[in-house]
């Protein structure tokens, strides 16, 4: 397997404009509202909305889980169309991308996320299924 498929890509609709799919993904209040496993508590510790600006957030597992920390720094930001971040997990040396492209469709947005350089195929997998949970939590929140 070669780097370039070690990738998560995921086209979806969104019930909702651009603009608000945009300001979901950036802004702290709503953020924490769809990232996460569906009972997890979600902290956003900082969103600094620049180029090279950090974001940075802790999830807590349901059940009492334990927590896990997140953090990215802003390379691209092209509003409502485009956002790029990347991705770490506190205590892991591993960083990968996360590419979220938005479209006009309809009344509502094609977004297609991609989520590049990862590690290994069970990274992908893990990924994959993340990201279609908190996308579908992302359009129940915009819907």
């Amino acid at each position: 397997m070669t780097a370039a498929d070690l990738i998560v890509t995921i086209d979806r609709v969104l019930p909702a404009a651009p603009e608000a799919v945009f300001r979901a993904l950036t802004d702290p209040h709503l953020f924490g509202r769809w990232m996460g496993p569906e009972g997890s508590d979600v902290v956003v510790d900082e969103l600094n909305l620049t180029l090279g600006g950090r974001l940075a957030f802790r999830v807590t597992l349901p059940g009492g889980g334990p927590e896990v920390g997140l953090y990215g720094f802003y390379e691209e930001i092209e509003p409502p169309r485009r956002l790029v971040h990347t991705w770490a997990q506190e205590g892991d040396d591993a960083v990968s991308t996360v590419v979220f492209d938005l479209e006009p469709h309809g009344a509502g947005t094609h977004l297609r996320l991609r989520h590049h350089g990862l590690a290994t195929p069970e990274d992908v997998a893990q990924n994959d299924g993340g990201w279609h949970h908190q996308l579908d939590r992302l359009a129940a929140l915009v819907g």
